[in-house]
């Protein structure tokens, strides 16, 4: 049966095709940047799909075209541009082609068509400039589906993938795909395929693990995919009835050819050692099914001898990469261009703005100029000097004609106020329309940058969508997970949510995790037939794992049916390993013994194995979760079984985060987490929310910070153990902001109620905290409730000085230092303030209008009341006189501008 008879089988080619067409039409783009393996890749592919798929002509021109893009790099700038005439030219007539197999299942004229083009002459002046790369190979044998002796195949893997590094790249990720693909349809073969839907599914996986293979030149696991699809076309065409056996031959063989992937790495010596006898007993029972020999065994190969030198590493090292589909690159591309066109309308409005500022620099200037004359004649003390000088010089005797000749309703006359005065209403109109454009230009400015912040939001929620990948790929694994390690044991897997989206790089993450939790299940908490049945139970054990988005985070559940957690055992292994007294594992609430599950080193598993019993997987686990800026949540129930809930951000790049104050510090809540935002007296305990009374916990007591005097708190409702509702108190939300979370360094990283840390706009640092690990800590230790209580009744600072900016930086660096600051202009002002309220200390400037500061220190010494407040000078006076006075006269401390932060704060520190 042709493959090109096959109407699945033919759409998967020409969606390849077509793939490779689109990538022929950049090739000018591809060569300007010296990247021709793309297109070489491309050929190559379409060579060996085309002939694979019986369409041969097609297959001659990827081989064409393939010879001549590999010599790309050899030719010229000017040859090269020939080069790209030639692929516009092999496009146009691959586009006629491949709209030909669409519609009428034939290629056409192929040959014909290009040479009409002109392409004939063409590829002779390109297999002129580069002969060699128009040498004839030894012709391809065809793939067979006769199987291949196993001796060689690890040599032979491994010589592909150095050798093919640039297709090793693509065709592994798209393997294990479609791997994952075969074992979600084996999944759902066990449920029942009423319509034949997931057996097409379980083909469709395979062909395309097979062509693939077979199109890169892989013959070893071409081979084996080959045999396997036989196998499937078989039961499809009714020769062989689908069974059990069938399905764990299908699954077994989608494990080896997984474990080929690897062993071709070089990842895992001992699977290169087993893999020989594994294709040999695999080949055996396909042969077996499908009635033909079995191939002729090989001797065993040798363990492989250590290199007496290390070998070259002759591939790049790999890089993270996802898949993304051109619909969403092109709504990248026009968010990129749209934002482009957005940052053009600020740079006009710039050009405005400057504009602007060049006319406030000339309605400046006119002013200085007004104003420098008008003193010159009025506040200059030698005005009159001047007047006589000018009054000795002749006059023009036309101004007293005209006084002589008009009356003042006649014939305006204007003096120098009146110059002034209209020079003024001239600026002042000036100045009235310039603010008139700024106010517009601001207001369009306001408008531009909300679109920008639209598109810049747009453009993250693309960027972030084109790493996402259904986590339904990943719960394949799982499958093949639990099917290895149950053993005696029958375990059912259900999944939920399979289509839910989840970051790829999440996902790498988080992997080991789910992977240790599925263990954990099936050894630790599902049972054996015998005792499921001796409980009351069905033989076959149920793991779910559930997926769902919720809040801006995705929740995992992990559960299963299976005899629980013993937390008495917990707790007494707890004891043995020394990780906690017997006091303390005695009074512990079930909920707190739980969490001992999470301590390095406790394991309750009977016997050490390869995947239970050594004691360092659940807190690897939590420490992976946490890692992921995440919390992990477990409920048991005796005999029931265990859920272990993880909750995720969705994105790891930018986060949305609730910036709140409390006990002097700014911190951030991930908006993930929260519920709802709501605000309580100081007086309540609970907060009712949804017909429910939720307790209110406080975040200054929970993290040991000073507790506020505040008569109402900005509660941020969060879930905690159990899906039960807390109430995390702030003094105040500053409010919500997207920013960029960093891990934490070092031991911080370990904290459990920390998250990371981001920059605020004004680089302040700001920790992002975890809810799950707040109510985690324990509140028992003493707070420091008296010392926030001195610090509330620390009286303010006076701080007096007739300089603005001195008041103003001064006065910032004391606020600094936790300081409350009050200031006045000036020695009157100042004492005013001292007999309305009390202070903790006076700093003072000496030079100030009114009342100096020598003045100041006399009559604050002379009042009882005031009679020993500490008092500071901080002057530009720094001579042996004036310091001499001012001690004399009561200072305790004599300080010299520019004001010293340590001196200034050791003064308020002794006092």
């Amino acid at each position: 049966m042709s493959a090109a008879t096959v109407p699945d089988l033919l759409q998967s080619f020409l969606e390849e095709a077509w793939e490779t067409v689109a990538v022929f039409e950049q090739a000018a783009e591809f060569l300007a940047i010296k990247r021709h393996e793309p297109l070489v890749v491309m050929a190559h592919r379409l060579k060996g799909s085309a002939g694979l798929y019986g369409f041969p002509q097609i297959a001659n021109l990827g081989a064409l075209a393939e010879r001549i893009l590999e010599a790309a790099p050899r030719y010229t700038e000017q040859q090269q541009a020939k080069v790209v005439e030639f692929v516009g030219q092999l496009t146009a007539v691959l586009t006629t082609a491949l709209e030909n197999i669409a519609i009428h299942g034939q290629e056409g004229r192929v040959g014909l068509e290009l040479g009409r083009l002109g392409a004939a002459a063409l590829i002779q002046e390109l297999a002129a400039l580069n002969p060699e790369a128009f040498v004839s190979d030894e012709p391809e044998e065809a793939p067979q589906a006769s199987p291949q002796t196993p001796g060689g195949v690890v040599e032979e893997l491994q010589a592909f993938y150095r050798q093919n590094a640039e297709f090793w790249e693509f065709f592994a990720p798209e393997t294990l795909e479609n791997l994952d693909h075969v074992t979600h349809a084996l999944t759902g073969l066990q449920t029942g395929d009423e319509n034949g839907e997931h057996l097409r599914a379980l083909f469709r996986a395979m062909h395309t693990v097979k062509g693939a293979a077979y199109s890169v030149g892989c013959k070893p696991i071409g081979a084996l995919a080959h045999q396997l699809e036989d196998l499937l076309v078989a039961v499809r065409e009714g020769q062989t009835p689908w069974s059990e056996q069938i399905a764990h031959l299908v699954l077994e063989g989608s494990q080896v050819l997984s474990q080929m992937l690897v062993v071709a790495e070089g990842k895992d010596p001992q699977a290169a050692l087993t893999l020989h006898q594994q294709l040999i007993d695999l080949q055996n029972r396909l042969a077996l099914l499908l009635n033909r020999e079995p191939p002729t065994p090989a001797p065993a190969p040798a363990a492989p001898a250590p290199p007496s030198t290390p070998a070259p590493q002759t591939r790049p090292s790999s890089t993270a990469s996802v898949r993304v589909s051109l619909e969403r690159l092109d709504a990248l591309l026009n968010l990129a261009g749209e934002t482009l066109v957005a940052r053009s309308r600020l740079e006009l409005l710039a050009q405005r703005f400057e504009e602007m500022d060049q006319l406030l620099e000339m309605a400046r200037q006119r002013l200085m100029r007004t104003t420098a004359d008008f003193e010159a004649r009025y506040l200059n003390p030698r005005l009159s000097l001047a007047q006589e000088t000018q009054a000795s010089q002749p006059q023009s005797t036309l101004g007293k004609t005209v006084q002589e000749l008009f009356t003042e309703l006649e014939f305006d006359r204007y003096d120098d106020l009146n110059i002034l005065a209209r020079s003024i209403q001239e600026m002042t109109s000036d100045l009235a329309e310039v603010r008139n454009s700024l106010s517009e230009q601001i207001k369009a400015f306001r408008q531009e940058t909300e679109t920008f912040a639209k598109l810049s939001q747009e453009l993250r929620n693309e960027v972030g969508r084109a790493r996402l990948i259904p986590i339904g790929r990943f719960y394949q694994r799982l499958t093949r997970q639990v099917q290895q390690i149950a053993g005696e044991k029958q375990v059912q897997l259900l999944f939920q949510g399979e289509q839910v989206e989840i970051d790829s790089v999440l996902l790498d993450g988080l992997s080991e995790a789910l992977l240790h939790l599925v263990n954990n299940a099936v050894i630790h908490g599902i049972e054996s037939p015998a005792e499921r049945l001796a409980a009351g139970k069905t033989p076959k054990g149920t793991l779910t794992i559930r997926t769902q988005p919720q809040r801006g985070a995705l929740v995992l559940e992990i559960s299963d049916d299976g005899r629980g957690i013993d937390l008495e055992a917990v707790k007494q292994k707890a004891v043995e390993k020394g990780l906690r007294t017997q006091a303390q594992v005695e009074n512990m609430r079930p909920e707190e013994a739980l969490e001992l599950i999470f301590l390095p080193g406790l394991s309750t598993a009977p016997v050490v194995s390869d995947v239970a019993g050594r004691g360092v997987g659940m807190d690897a686990v939590a420490t992976t979760i946490r890692r992921l800026r995440g919390d992990l949540t477990v409920e048991t129930h005796s005999g029931l079984g265990t859920t272990f809930r993880l909750r995720i951000p969705q994105s790891l790049v930018v986060s949305d985060i609730l910036v709140l104050q409390t006990g002097g510090q700014t911190l951030a809540l991930p908006r993930e987490s929260l519920v709802t935002l709501l605000t309580a007296p100081a007086s309540q305990d609970e907060v009712a929310y949804e017909g429910k009374a939720v307790p209110i916990k406080h975040l200054g007591e929970l993290l040991r910070l000073p507790p506020a005097e505040s008569e109402e708190y900005a509660l941020a409702v969060v879930e905690g153990r159990g899906g039960n509702l807390v109430a995390l108190a702030a003094e105040r939300f500053i409010g919500l902001q997207q920013a960029l979370v960093k891990p934490l360094p070092g031991p911080l990283s370990e904290l459990p109620h920390l998250i990371g840390a981001t920059v605020s706009p004004t680089g302040q640092v700001i920790l992002v905290l975890s809810p799950s690990g707040l109510l985690s800590l324990n509140t028992t230790l003493p707070t420091q409730t008296p010392i926030k209580a001195s610090l509330n009744r620390r009286l303010p600072v006076l701080l007096v000085d007739d300089s603005l900016s001195v008041r103003k930086v001064v006065a910032q660096m004391l606020r600094k230092a936790g300081h409350q600051v009050v200031t006045a202009a000036d020695g009157q002002e100042a004492l005013e303030l001292l007999e309305q309220q009390p202070f903790q200390a006076v700093v003072t400037d000496l030079e100030m209008p009114r009342m100096s500061g020598f003045e100041l220190l006399e009559e604050v010494r002379r009042r009882p009341n005031l009679a020993h407040l500490p008092i500071a000078v901080l002057t530009t006076r720094a001579s042996t006189k004036h310091r001499d006075l001012a001690v004399e006269l009561g200072a305790n401390a004599y300080l010299t501008k520019p004001a010293d932060e340590v001196e200034l704060g050791r003064f308020l520190q002794e006092i």
